[in-house]
């Protein structure tokens, strides 16, 4: 009979001990998806001033071709049709003048972003950290891009107007509209008309905001992807990966009833 119950108490004990290791190895994995959700909102932070003050220069915009503001419909499109902006100087300085305007105006949405972070609660950076690699971007947009917008407009508007971009639009927007007068009503007989909707120049602010936004989290979404390289070559590194099992070990062995009795009877220790 004592043998039998010699046997439960062990496989009592055995249990017990098991389910303890497991819950520290848990509650040492959750620590370090903690730390892993921390050090990415630090490293977001970071890459938020880092995009904006890249594009905040001279050439920002422009001499990038992931975000460089190419010119409103139709403009936009007889130039790319065309290949060739370069050969007509009002359309290359335009554009120009476009960029430059969104790169004055950009810094205003550092704050705005970080602002975003500040105000997600752990769950959520929890989610973002373990989605897809532009999870955190594309959330930033969804919380931050129309306030950007609102905040790029005035700035914009502005600048539009005095450096002249907006009187230029116009003067090379109505050019285009009488060079195409002729060519259209050949292609309405014809039956054959494409129907472009044209950005008036009124709206051209309006229309370089929205692409400045585009670009801005366009490179978010890069930084973003080199950002969790970062934190993937850390968590894979040897360091890491010997860390997290010694301290889940040390935690079971300091839990163990026995080991906890010890050290209480040690003198000058307490728990």
């Amino acid at each position: 009979m004592l043998r039998i119950v010699i046997m439960v108490m062990v496989a009592v004990l055995g249990s017990g001990c098991a389910q303890m290791l497991t819950d520290v190895q848990q509650a040492a994995q959750t620590r370090l998806q903690q730390l892993l959700a921390n050090k990415f909102v630090d490293k977001l932070t970071e890459g938020i001033d880092f995009v904006v003050g890249e594009l905040a220069v001279e050439g920002g915009f422009l001499d990038d071709p992931l975000v460089r503001i190419l010119l409103p419909p139709p403009l936009g499109l007889v130039i790319d049709v065309a290949r060739d902006i370069n050969a007509d100087p009002q359309a290359a300085l335009l554009e120009t003048l476009m960029n430059r305007a969104a790169e004055n105006a950009i810094p205003v949405a550092g704050p705005i972003l970080k602002e975003v972070l500040v105000n997600t609660d752990t769950e959520t950076l929890q989610e973002l950290l373990n989605s897809p690699r532009t999870a955190a971007s594309a959330y930033l947009e969804e919380k931050g891009g129309a306030v950007i917008r609102e905040a790029l407009l005035p700035g914009l508007a502005r600048n539009l107007e005095a450096n002249g971009a907006v009187e230029l639009y116009g003067d090379l927007l109505s050019a285009h509209h009488e060079a195409n007068v002729a060519a259209t009503a050949v292609e309405t007989a014809a039956g054959d008309v494409a129907v472009v909707d044209s950005v008036a120049p009124e709206q051209l602010s309006t229309y370089v905001a929205e692409q400045a936004m585009g670009g801005l989290f366009k490179k978010m979404a890069v930084k973003e992807m080199a950002i969790r390289d970062s934190l993937d070559r850390m968590v894979e590194s040897p360091a890491v990966k010997l860390e997290i099992p010694l301290r889940t070990e040390f935690l079971a062995w300091h839990s163990a009833p026995a080991n906890q009795a010890w050290l209480a009877g040690r003198p000058g220790r307490s728990l």
